[in-house]
């Protein structure tokens, strides 16, 4: 995974371990999502926007496991996306 546990902790600001297995599996759903994106797979040292993407997408998954919102989603899908573009391999579109 090029994001890891304590660097997700220290953007969500949780300090306790007892998240820490769930949090792991949010960044491998976040990294899979950009990867799908992008028709690429990532792999360290990352870009930092990528980086920032799946930060973002680890946050989402936190924040709004409970109550999805669309609105909310939306929103972070097109930072997302703002940021993943310029590295999509066109080639592997459609």
């Amino acid at each position: 995974m090029i994001v890891t546990v304590p660097e997700a902790k220290a953007h969500l600001r949780i300090e306790s371990d007892e998240e820490n297995t769930f949090i792991e599996s949010l960044i491998a759903q976040a990294q899979a999502v950009a990867e799908d994106y992008c028709r690429v797979i990532f792999t360290e040292p990352a870009p930092e926007p990528v980086r920032l993407a799946i930060l973002l997408m680890v946050a989402h998954y936190y924040e709004n496991r409970d109550t999805p919102e669309r609105q909310i989603y939306v929103t972070l899908r097109m930072a997302f996306e703002n940021l993943l573009y310029p590295y999509r391999d066109m080639t592997k579109m459609f």
